[in-house]
Parts: structure tokens; sequence; C-alpha cells
């Protein structure tokens, strides 16, 4: 299942198409007239023409007469019309789409029973299902959607089903059986778009910032999978819950971010560009001459970096100072800082953690990245860590010990109410989504190659 982001024909504008293109296949573009919503748009299929966008533009007619509006858009760019059944002679619009080259998608209102639309199946590409009445505001999405899924699934098995209105986290898991998601209203209501997607559905965007992860170190031919593959659900949360602004990375109404590991910044890399700090093509340029993306991050080269990063030990100092500053300012934000376990090897950390306590950086999170390994075998091996909970406890900070794969853990932990500085030490599989790197220290630091992306496309 994928999402489609949706605007209407007259909010189309390039700085949501610059955040939205490469990052989707479609982008679902609503055309109302009043006849079945109290809105009307401009109808202005300029608008559409002068998006330059790789996307493929599908159009949703939400009119009386859609055979005037098929030619118009058909030259505005638009791959994909849907129109809905209860207007005009629909085997002559069909017929005029398809003979205009153009996607046939015929929709389903909730009161419309599917009866209605089983003549033309055969005929049409895809059936975009209402899941509340088009235009009407407030509405609860309305649990029979599901099931006309499943029956237009027995009916044709291979159409293509989508479904709009009433879309959120929460009723995601109702639709599971269509191909797509339309989201508009729920999306656009925050202006970080990326991060309202992301909520939608966490585990596809982990997913996605792992198969970047792969991508960008088999380009480079060398690198650090195992922690940035263990801790994308990690970024990912951490992404969906910090304010930040990807268009303005230096906003002063943000929290910071620092990654004190700096070997894991591919994942840190993946997650800005997914969540629109820079283009996903230049994930690819990873460790080459002049890219901004080197080997560990570079303050200078890449806005919305917060620190450079590499001696291990030395960011949780860092955040401690900057949490500090926050403090000393009464300015509210947070400061999150990343660590591993094995970086716990160093007595500079340990310096930061008295600081942290002797202050009360209560606006200061740790997340340790707790996988049992690091460079040269696991962690029992080089240096045993004892219980660290206790440790962290003794120190002065409060301690949450969570499952670093469950999302509504992480959320819990990262919003926990404290007067102190906060641990969190997630536990992790290091190399998670590629079977034979997962829990091997060995793939602390070696290159996969494309076997491992194979591996992950096909679990």
């Amino acid at each position: 299942m994928k999402i489609i982001p949706s605007v209407l024909d007259v909010e189309l504008n390039k700085s949501i198409i610059s955040l939205l293109d490469g990052r989707f296949d479609r982008i679902h573009i609503d055309v109302m007239d009043g006849t079945f919503t109290k809105t009307k748009s401009k109808y202005n299929p300029k608008n559409v023409k002068r998006i330059k966008t790789d996307l493929i533009k599908d159009v949703h007619l939400m009119v009386n007469n859609p055979e005037k509006y098929i030619i118009p858009f058909k030259k505005a760019g638009a791959k994909i019309i849907n129109f809905h059944i209860e207007v005009g002679n629909t085997d002559e619009i069909i017929s005029l789409i398809k003979n205009n080259g153009m996607r046939v998608s015929l929709v389903l209102n909730p009161g419309t029973p599917i009866s209605k639309i089983r003549p033309y199946l055969h005929k049409i590409d895809e059936v975009l299902v209402m899941g509340v009445h088009p235009g009407k505001c407030g509405q609860a999405f309305i649990g029979s959607t599901s099931r006309k899924i499943s029956r237009i699934r027995k009916l044709r098995e291979d159409i293509i089903i989508k479904v709009d209105g009433g879309i959120n986290n929460y009723t995601l898991n109702k639709v599971k059986g269509c191909d797509y998601v339309v989201s508009g209203s729920y999306l656009f209501k925050d202006p970080n778009v990326l991060k309202s997607l992301a909520f939608l559905d966490k585990e596809a965007m982990a997913r996605r910032l792992r198969e970047s992860v792969l991508k960008m170190l088999i380009a480079a031919k060398s690198g650090h999978p195992a922690g940035s593959l263990g801790m994308a659900d990690v970024f990912v949360e951490l992404f969906c819950d910090m304010k930040y602004d990807p268009l303005n990375p230096s906003w002063k109404g943000r929290d910071y971010l620092v990654l004190s590991n700096g070997h894991i910044c591919p994942i840190l890399y993946s997650a800005m560009a997914n969540f629109g700090f820079f283009s996903l093509k230049e994930l690819l340029t990873l460790r080459k001459f002049g890219s901004r993306l080197q080997g560990h991050p570079h303050r200078e080269s890449l806005p919305g970096l917060e620190t450079t990063s590499g001696p291990l030990g030395s960011g949780l100092s860092e955040a401690a100072g900057m949490a500090l500053g926050l403090k000393i300012e009464n300015n509210s934000n947070k400061v999150f800082c990343v660590v591993s376990d094995g970086e716990q090897d160093e007595g500079n950390l340990w310096e930061g953690v008295m600081f942290a306590s002797k202050y009360h950086l209560d606006n200061l999170v740790c997340i340790m990245d707790y996988n049992g390994i690091q460079l040269s075998g696991t962690t029992k091996e080089v240096m045993p860590l004892g219980n660290l909970r206790k440790k962290y406890k003794s120190f002065g900070w409060n301690v949450k010990v969570i499952n670093g794969h469950n999302f509504s853990q992480i959320r819990r932990a990262l919003n926990y109410k404290t007067k102190r500085p906060l641990m969190i030490i997630a536990k992790t599989i290091s190399g998670k989504g590629v079977y034979f790197m997962e829990r091997k220290w060995e793939w602390h630091g070696k290159a996969p190659t494309e076997n491992a992306l194979r591996v992950f496309e096909n679990e």
C-alpha cells in the first residue's frame, strides 16, 4: 500500500511539489464545481500544467459534466482521470479518457453500491473508494469501506484500488487491502508535509530509510551498515516528533539533534533526505569527493547538521552544552543526542553524563543504540557494559529501557516528562532487515553488496 498526497488544483505550488517530488509515485489533484461538495475550485488546468514534476498527475473530477474537463487536463499532463459514476454517460466518458491515452478510475461514493460499477470493471484501470462523503467536513471514516475493498478485489484481482477520505494513522489499518490511500486535509494541516505522511505509516517510512541506506553504501563501496539499519525505526520516530523546518534548517524554534556515533550517519542522511532537507538523489553521493555527505557528519557541509562528529564519546558533552545554553536562554526546545553502546567505553562520555546531572538538564534526551556489537566484536567481549540502567540512575539520570523497533515505546520514551536528563536505552538489532547481517559484528563497518539489497527487497 502506498500513499498519494492530495491537493486542490488551485493549491499546487512549487514548494509543496519540491517536498513531494521523487518521494511518491503520484499526486492526487481534486477539481470541484459544487456537484458533490460545497467547494468550487477555480478550474484552471494551467495551474497543473505549470508544475514540472515526475509525479503522476492523478486528477479527481468531482464535477457534473466530466467530459468537458478531460481534454484540458490531458493537455495539462494528467495521466489518470477519476470520475463519479453518478454523472454523465459512463461508457462515453470511459471511451473519451482511453482514446486520449489516459487511465480510467471510477469513483465509488459511500452510498453507491458496488453493483453500479460492476459492469465497467473490465473496462477501467482503477477504482477510487470514498471513505467519507465528498466535501463534507467533520466526518468519521466509514467502516464499510474495508468491506468494499475486499469485494472489489474478488471481482477483479488485478485492479488498482484507492481510498480517499478519513485517512489518518488510526484508520490506515482498516484499508490494508487497497493499493493506494489518498491523504489531503490530514496531510496538509501540518506545514511539514513529509512528517505528516510518515505518521500515516511509520513502518513504510522506516523501510524507505533502510533501503536508502543500503543503496548509499553499495554506491559508496564503504561505510557502516549495521548500526544504520538497526536505528531506522528510532530515526523515523525522532523525525516525526522533533520540531524542525526542512526548508529552514536554522529555524530558531527547532529542536537539536546531535549524532555522537557519527559513523552511522547514513541513517541520519537517509532520514534528512526522506523528511525533506535535501534531494533523495544526493544520497548516492555519500563519501564521494566534493559531496556534502561525508563519511562522518561535517557541520559546515550540510545545513541541518548541528555538530561535526567523529571522535566517539564527545557528542553527549556537546549536547549537554547546548541543553544548558537553551536553559539559560529560557528556550523550551529539546536537545536529542544519539550514542552507541560501544561508546560507553569512552571516558569523556561520562564527564558529559555528570555535567548533565549537575545542571539538571531536563531538556536533554539521549538515545542509546544498544545492539551489543562494535568494531571488533561484541560489547561483552570488548568491554562488558554491566547494568547501564543502574549506572545512569546512580549518576542522577532518568532511564527508560525500550524495544528500539517498537514505535509506540519509542514515542512514549521520547515524550516522557522528567526533571532530569533522560537516557533511553533502545534495544536494537544491528543490520535489521537483511537476515545475514543481523546481530553480526562483522557488518559494523563492512559495505554491503547488491545481494543485501535483493534480500532486503524480498523480505
